[in-house]
């Protein structure tokens, strides 16, 4: 059979009568089998206890651990923690765990996060070494003041130098003389010079306040005077917060927070409807329970009903004879009409409202836009609210 076909070659092929239009096939469980199952058995053929160990998992009743598993969410604090840097590199700190000890390739270095020297100290020689080191705190402030630097392509600005002062022999003036004459052209210095703001030679300040060391100091503590960091911060330029680790690290944070947001959200609309199906599992445990009891109670009487006792048939005189004794030995006792009368009243109160045990398989999406956007709210307040 093929799309194309008529009705009536269809008619013919499965020897019917008539043919509907429509083969209600979005109805099935499935597409049912069409093949000769009247051969031999295949020779690769699965146990049915395998079988049903490996269905068992995904129609088994749910339990209060799946419970618990819905509602698990994890650690929301520590995973977003980026741990600090020590001070040796990995590369020495393996070689001594084995016993070794290896020629630091960084020993030749300053330490990267500390203030040395001072501004006097600063001329081409120096500029290229690490002897000289404003801090971290104050490069980085340094770095948000400074000029942008000149990005003229004329060559003959310079005419080759590229010393420090640019060619200027009068670091306090504003005009720049380049190849013994003055030029007006040049508006902007290079991003590494630092001209001498002090003012007159006598009123310049003694060199040791003038060290980056004592810099940094001051400058910190004017920080804590305006508020901006509290008596107690102690910035820890050794941990390596900015680098590209770090960076990538933050990164690879940030797409966790939004997988595990997205897998707490679908974790809570499952939650909601496990708790439907648990309701309709205890309505449906109670009812096969009360289903059972009354079977027992009629197989009970039936079997009393199927062995009389002896002389219990026989008429007395002033008595109904065989018939009131009939009567009275088909008469269902109190316990069994308890019984029943219990199975309606669960049946007819708490059936309808969890639909009578019977939630068929969805057509659609449980994850559906609506009940997703609820559900994502209510995980962000949650987690906002862990993280206070």
């Amino acid at each position: 059979m093929t799309p194309d076909m008529t009705d009536d070659e269809r008619k013919a092929i499965l020897c019917v009568a008539d043919y509907p239009h429509d083969d209600l096939h979005d109805l099935t469980p499935g597409t049912p089998p069409d093949m000769d199952f009247s051969s031999a058995k295949p020779a690769n053929q699965v146990l049915y206890t395998t079988f049903l160990a490996y269905v068992e998992p995904y129609v088994r009743p749910l339990t209060e651990e799946d419970v618990a598993f819905l509602k698990e969410r994890g650690d929301r604090v520590e995973p977003y923690m980026i741990p600090t840097r020590g001070n040796m590199p990995y590369r020495e700190v393996w070689a001594r765990e084995d016993g070794l000890n290896p020629r630091d390739p960084m020993n030749d270095h300053q330490p990267l996060n500390e203030a040395r020297g001072s501004i006097e100290e600063m001329n081409d020689d120096t500029a290229t070494t690490e002897d000289i080191s404003s801090g971290p705190l104050l490069s980085r402030l340094l770095a948000a003041f400074r000029h942008e630097p000149n990005t003229s392509n004329d060559k003959e600005d310079t005419n080759g130098d590229i010393t420090m002062t640019n060619g200027d022999t009068t670091v306090g003036d504003q005009e720049v003389e380049v190849n013994g004459h003055i030029d007006e052209s040049i508006t902007f210095r290079p991003s590494t010079f630092l001209p001498d703001l002090s003012g007159a030679p006598a009123a310049k300040p003694p060199s040791s306040t003038r060290a980056f060391a004592t810099l940094e100091q001051r400058m910190l503590q004017e920080l804590r005077y305006h508020g901006l960091l509290t008596p107690e911060d102690a910035p820890d330029y050794d941990g390596h917060f900015d680098d590209e680790v770090a960076a990538r690290l933050r990164y690879l944070q940030s797409e966790l927070r939004k997988v595990s947001s997205e897998n707490g959200a679908r974790k809570a609309r499952v939650l909601e409807l496990t708790e439907e199906r648990m309701a309709m599992q205890e309505y449906a445990t109670i009812a096969d329970d009360l289903d059972n009891q009354i079977n027992n109670a009629y197989s009970k009487r039936n079997r009393t009903m199927s062995k009389p006792k002896k002389g219990v048939g026989k008429a007395r005189p002033g008595v109904g004879g065989a018939a009131g004794v009939a009567t009275a030995r088909n008469a269902v006792n109190e316990g069994t009409r308890m019984l029943m009368e219990r199975r309606v009243q669960w049946k007819d109160l708490i059936g309808p409202v969890v639909e009578f045990g019977q939630k068929g398989i969805p057509k659609e999406t449980v994850f559906d836009e609506e009940s997703m956007d609820r559900v994502v709210k209510a995980e962000g307040e949650a987690g906002e609210g862990e993280e206070v």
